[in-house]
């Protein structure tokens, strides 16, 4: 799985995903979480509709960087997961930027 982060992404086969919010997701999820939780935290963090969450939870699903625990009614983050929020505060780090002004795309 290959992860790039950009600030300009013409690639139309995979969604673009906004790291600002890849990144609380994925801290979010570490120890587990529940989908009620998450958004409540996330919505501490920054607006995002109910509806967006669940997108974005989809799309990390679907890509193995979160898991879905259905008995415990939890997301957890994956090792691909942590390996995506390695990548992204290694890009913070390199281009000294915040993670607003990226999107991620997976392939």
């Amino acid at each position: 799985m290959t992860f790039l982060c950009t600030n300009n992404n013409n690639n139309n086969r995979s969604p673009k995903l906004k790291a600002s919010i890849i990144e609380p997701i994925l801290l979010l999820c570490i120890n587990g979480i529940s989908i009620y939780e998450l958004s409540f935290e996330i919505q501490r963090i920054l607006p995002l509709p109910f509806n967006a969450l669940k997108k974005y939870l989809f799309y990390l699903v679907s890509y193995e960087l979160i898991s879905y625990n259905g008995q415990r009614q939890i997301f957890v983050t994956e090792d691909g997961g942590l390996d995506l929020l390695y990548k992204i505060h290694k890009e913070k780090e390199n281009t000294l930027t915040n993670n607003e002004d990226f999107t991620i795309t997976i392939e």
